[in-house]
């Protein structure tokens, strides 16, 4: 490993940083995802700053135990935030540089390696410039002192810059032992979702969860992440101990060189290795699930339309990733279960609606963009328009109805569910998991959408945020009726004057109503427009 040259890390770490405002400002999406972040840190900054300015005095006044767990605090949750949003950039996009065989074999791994890590430490610094200048100002302005607050800025810049070098390090990890396990190439489908629900449940428990917090930080304090306290109750006049606060000060700024160097190791085991590629054998007379389901029910066409689908988002999990976005509605739901340990009553149904319009999504929502370079093949194919459909509906509908009714059945049965109630639930779930994809193949149609998008560093068609809407849209109104129907038997808001009964049939029946006539109209539109369609 040769000292990178600074020159060649500051040309990579600026055009990086070129790259990610030109990302942000070039569509209509980054310039209001640019707007809305920068409006949350305003407001967020001002909460830091009032708190600052109200509690700095309280902690100068306060007993050592005290300025210690709300030093601790701040070190912890800013080095874990800082870190997390490492991690995530790092394993999507900032691990590896575009086009890395030109600039690899143009510039030594050590160059790039520390100009991607200066760029991600730039983000980073700009993204805190506005919280951390707050922080300072409330301190200094306040009763803790100018001292207090030159000591809070040094600290948050230096943790904010090991939380960076950490998260880095860790994504660089994280990318490979993915490139190197055999497990991961072949479960990646599996691991994907699995981490994608894994990771929010945990981010909610840390950050509602007081039992969790409390824990997180009885163990802070008793590592050494608790010794940067001293220097601040040597600073405050209020005890704290030199060696200590010495300690402290040489292992972070030590920590600093030392993670720097381990990210350009890192860096050259996870770009000049050859990632693990399965062995995907042909069998012609090898029968799968699918095929035993399938085989003799449905046309040919239609059985290979729905395998493809399947295979496709087996062996590119990131394709059909966008699909388990309505599962994050459910952390309302997810923070009552973990508060109060108790699982509400209309959880059932929602979580089974959310894995209907996630199946829903996954295969159907784009199926004319979704078959990027093959869709002259697909379109020239003896596959007709209706059987295109029907395959691309059978590929969300089939592994959804079993999702669906494990989940509304499982969390039924947790909550207490009344039979009649939870049946009613059940069937409102259902047919919106059969009828889901029919809309969703009926609004990819409307809005197609060829432009490829980067997601998570690769680039992937997605369906449009058009499709999105009118899917949603049409699903939502299909669904109302049921779920309306169903708050209302599940909640005493307020007294009834017929039977309960009586409203779950009625609000079944105007959802299933609603829910056939969407999807008839939507498939048989997608079906007429993929057997007219013609390329320009």
């Amino acid at each position: 490993m040769r000292r990178p040259n600074w020159r060649r890390v500051h040309l990579i770490a600026r055009t990086e940083l070129r790259r990610t405002w030109r990302k942000l400002m070039g569509t209509t999406r980054g310039t209001l995802m640019l707007l809305g972040g920068g409006l949350g840190l305003i407001v967020y900054s001002l909460a830091i700053g009032a708190g600052a300015f109200f509690l700095g005095g309280f902690l100068a006044d306060s007993d050592p135990h005290t300025v210690r767990l709300a030093t601790t605090a701040g070190i912890v949750g800013l080095l874990g935030l800082v870190g997390f949003f490492t991690l995530q950039h790092t394993v999507k996009s900032a691990g590896e540089p575009d086009a890395a065989d030109g600039l690899l074999t143009t510039v030594p791994y050590e160059d790039a390696a520390a100009g991607l890590l200066a760029a991600e430490v730039g983000r980073v610094l700009l993204a805190l410039t506005i919280p951390i200048l707050a922080l300072v100002g409330g301190l200094a302005v306040g009763d803790a002192g100018v001292l207090v607050a030159v000591v809070a800025l040094i600290g948050s810049v230096t943790v904010a810059l090991l939380g960076t070098i950490l998260g880095f390090a860790l994504g660089l990890v994280t990318k490979l032992v993915a490139n190197r396990s055999a497990f991961i190439a072949r479960h990646r489908a599996s691991v994907g979702v699995a981490v994608s629900l894994v990771l929010p449940l945990g981010w909610v428990a840390m950050t509602t969860v007081p039992t969790v917090q409390f824990r997180v930080l009885q163990l802070a304090t008793q590592s050494p992440l608790s010794w940067p306290a001293d220097v601040v109750l040597l600073v405050l006049g209020n005890g704290g101990n030199p060696i200590t606060a010495a300690v402290a000060t040489v292992g972070i700024l030590s920590a600093l060189p030392v993670g720097v160097v381990a990210c350009l190791w890192l860096a050259a085991r996870a770009w000049y290795v050859d990632p693990v590629q399965p062995d995907y054998e042909f069998d012609a007379d090898k029968q799968t699930l699918s095929d035993r389901l399938l085989r003799g029910r449905v046309s040919t066409a239609t059985r290979v339309v729905a395998q493809k689908s399947w295979l496709r988002a087996k062996r590119a999990p990131i394709s059909v990733q966008f699909a388990i976005m309505p599962f994050f509605f459910l952390v309302y739901h997810l923070q009552i279960v973990i508060l109060e340990r108790v699982v509400p009553p209309t959880l059932p149904l929602s979580a089974g609606l959310a894995s209907a319009a996630a199946f829903g999504a996954a295969f159907s929502l784009n199926p004319l963009g979704g078959e990027e370079g093959v869709l002259p093949l697909t379109l020239t194919a003896n596959v007709s328009g209706r059987a295109f459909a029907t395959g691309l509906v059978l590929a969300g509908a089939l592994p959804g109805v079993v999702v669906t009714t494990l989940l509304v059945v499982g969390l039924g049965v947790a909550a207490g569910t009344p039979p009649v109630t939870l049946a009613v639930g059940l069937t409102i779930a259902l047919v919106a998991t059969l009828a889901a994809p029919a809309i969703a193949v009926g609004a990819g149609v409307v809005f197609p959408k060829f432009e490829s998008s980067s997601v998570q560093g690769h680039e992937v068609v997605v369906p449009s945020g058009w499709a999105f809407g009118l899917y949603f849209l049409v699903l939502g109104v299909a669904v109302a009726p049921g779920s309306v129907t169903y708050l209302l038997a599940v909640r005493d808001l307020f007294s009834l004057p017929f039977d309960k009964v009586w409203l779950l049939g009625g609000g079944l029946v105007a959802s299933v109503a609603i829910a056939v006539a969407g999807a008839v109209a939507g498939f048989l539109y997608a079906a007429n427009r993929v057997a007219t369609y013609r390329l320009d």
